[in-house]
């Protein structure tokens, strides 16, 4: 498993090119039953530094509530030790997102499986939280038009900066995190998922795509600009707080 960690859970995926990926459980103090957050990171995986920031912010705050967190790399144990962004990227191999999107579609389902076999995971609130690629698989596990979300577990969806794909029919409670100047995935997209119960969309003003990582400086990839906003970061943070709380009742 990349982004260092050394304790390691096997996540089993039906997949013909490996039996499973893996992820690493970071649990609170106590007992338990405790509720848990899946965390699926961006298309660059888990070991850039502004993503090991993140994944180590999100694990202390979470038992800072009494929350377990599930780091899931789906790309080391496929040998994607840089993840698929370049992929994604490249136009020639434009194709490949949807095959990608779906098996990490999956591979967040697999993750709620695993941890609904552990007594020690409260089974009825676990939670996906979702970064751009991570969120955009989310959204297509939890889709009504997807067999495998029926009863699948989720509690509901915390998704920053997702792309929201015509038509996405979110079968649990959904949160879209996302800056207003976004140009790789459109707030404007989720702006327009209307008529669904419970899908919320905060947009943050002058905000571009992954304003959650920080980088040290604005950078540019794949002609799309990224910049890190600390403020917004807070703000998403405590929203994201805020809907888990409401659906631990």
């Amino acid at each position: 498993m990349g982004g260092g960690y050394t304790d390691v859970v096997s996540i089993p995926v039906s997949d013909s090119a490996v039996k499973a990926i893996a992820g690493a459980l970071f649990k609170p103090s106590g007992a338990g039953p405790f509720p848990v957050v899946v965390y699926l990171s961006g298309c660059a995986g888990l070991d850039n530094e502004a993503d090991r920031a993140m994944q180590k912010a999100a694990i202390e705050h979470y038992k800072s509530k009494g929350v377990a967190t599930l780091i899931v790399d789906p790309f080391t144990p496929r040998g994607e030790m840089q993840g698929v962004c370049a992929d994604l990227a490249d136009p020639a191999k434009a194709s490949k997102g949807p095959e990608y999107f779906g098996r990490t579609s999956k591979d967040a389902l697999a993750a709620v499986s695993a941890l609904k076999a552990m007594p020690d995971i409260d089974q009825k609130h676990i939670f996906l939280q979702g970064y751009s690629f991570g969120a955009i698989g989310s959204l297509t596990a939890i889709d009504k038009k997807n067999p495998a979300s029926q009863d699948a577990g989720v509690a509901g969806l915390v998704a920053y900066y997702p792309f929201c794909f015509d038509g996405v029919d979110p079968s649990v409670p959904v949160l879209v995190l996302i800056g207003e100047k976004d140009d790789w995935t459109p707030a404007a997209k989720c702006q327009a998922v209307t008529g669904k119960a419970d899908f919320n969309v905060v947009v943050y003003p002058g905000d571009t795509h992954a304003f959650t990582m920080n980088f040290g400086k604005p950078i540019d990839f794949a002609g799309h600009h990224m910049e890190y906003d600390e403020k917004a970061t807070q703000d998403a943070q405590q929203r994201a707080d805020a809907f888990i709380a409401a659906h631990l009742k």
